[in-house]
């Protein structure tokens, strides 16, 4: 991440000795003095280093060609400087989304990398069935990535894996009520989900590498009774709702950053409109189901669900720009309000907000809202470009690292 540089400048005052001219003869003039070098002008002080906890990040967008809807789908903040390649793509996977997320943010140096690879399903039985989907048994979101780990990273070693409740909490909550629906219809069905994330090491190019992917997966597992008497016939049907992942050399892997980076993909409110329109009319969504989709945003995020759309077009809302009306400010508070914002929607906004563990700031500048880290306490927007600075630091002056940029309040 590019950072205000830290050396300190030198001043030089080096000036030339004149030597004094010497006398004429009187019935000559006298020689001019010699002239004095102009002092070399003095270099500018740098600039210095940011707070040690500051993040720095920019603006980007994950573009759908015309899977779902052709435009921007997933708006994500990447560290200022680095590139972006990829987006949404088609999928003939019958056991997840008919549509994945392929895309990767890459540092100046390329040895650092973000990405989010596309989800997918499998299926399981102990009967000859025929299926068109991975044959896998993995029934854990850790048994998941360790074989995800050796598909991407041949070779690599597993150092570890993390449950991360707040990824699956949603999915969990879907879980339960899939159960339930199951039960009052007679099937007999074991419904969960979990999440997590597991670090790895991996050489490239003959580098010490380490490497973090997560994931939230839903499982599905049925038992049948055998009328011919044997064992119950048993199929299980799993798939990941949401993915992540970092990558580093050997000590440089930035966990806070990486979160940071997660946290802050929000979808596009059209976009999702039309994902739930087409899904739809495939029938991929029964009619009960369709209010309580779990179409994790990333690698855990709250459920985009039909119910909550408005929730995610008032975390990236224009004001002006878009015809809505200008933010009440609030107080001294540092807060916003939105007087077209319904009590349900800013609940469902708020709602969401706690399970991603973000806060949405209002961008004067911009004209629209953002979702930041909520472990940071300050946020603050650069005027001249589409980046913001993180910090906790309560007494951090932009000014003082000639930085132009306006703190921005959360909106409320």
């Amino acid at each position: 991440m590019p950072r205000a540089a830290a050396l300190a400048a030198l001043l030089f005052a080096s000036l030339s000795a004149c030597q004094p001219a010497q006398s004429a003869p009187a019935a000559e003039k006298a020689a001019p003095p010699a002239s004095t070098p102009e002092k070399p002008a003095a270099k500018p002080a740098a600039k210095a280093p940011l707070p040690k906890d500051a993040l720095v990040l920019k603006r980007a967008k994950i573009t759908d060609p015309g899977i779902i809807r052709k435009g921007n789908a997933l708006t994500i903040l990447v560290p200022d400087g680095w590139t972006t390649r990829g987006g949404i793509e088609s999928k003939n996977d019958f056991c997840s989304e008919f549509f994945g997320v392929n895309w990767t943010a890459a540092s100046p140096d390329g040895q650092s990398t973000f990405l989010i690879f596309p989800t997918e399903g499998w299926q399981a039985s102990n009967t000859p069935l025929q299926s068109t989907c991975m044959n896998a048994s993995f029934q854990s979101t850790g048994d998941y990535l360790a074989a995800r780990i050796q598909y991407m990273y041949p070779g690599a070693n597993i150092l570890g894996y993390t449950p991360r409740e707040d990824f699956s909490r949603d999915a969990q909550e879907f879980s339960r009520r899939i159960q339930q629906m199951s039960a009052q219809n007679g099937l007999n069905m074991q419904v969960w989900a979990d999440g997590g994330e597991m670090s790895f090491s991996f050489k490239q190019n003959g580098k010490e590498m380490h490497g973090m992917l997560a994931a939230t997966t839903q499982f599905y597992v049925s038992s049948v009774y055998d009328p011919w008497g044997g064992p119950p016939m048993q199929s299980l049907t799993a798939a990941t709702l949401g993915t992540f992942g970092a990558t580093a050399p050997a000590g440089e892997l930035n966990a806070k950053l990486a979160e940071a980076v997660r946290r802050s993909v929000t979808p596009d409110a059209d976009w999702l409109k039309e994902y739930f329109k087409i899904t739809a009319q495939r029938g991929q969504i029964n009619v009960q189901a369709a209010e309580e989709r779990a179409g994790m945003i990333v690698a855990g995020g709250a459920a985009a669900t039909k119910a909550n759309i408005e929730a995610f077009r008032n975390m990236t809302a224009a004001t002006a720009a878009n015809g809505m009306p200008d933010p009440i400010k609030t107080g001294s508070g540092g807060t916003v309000s939105y007087s077209s914002e319904a009590s349900d929607d800013r609940q469902q906004r708020e709602s969401i907000e706690a399970v991603r563990g973000v806060e949405t700031y209002y961008d004067e500048t911009g004209e629209q809202n953002v979702q930041l880290d909520a472990t940071y306490d300050h946020a603050w927007r650069v005027t001249n470009n589409d980046t913001y600075i993180l910090t906790n630091d309560p007494n951090f002056n932009p000014g003082a690292y000639d930085i132009q940029a306006t703190e921005m309040k959360t909106v409320k």
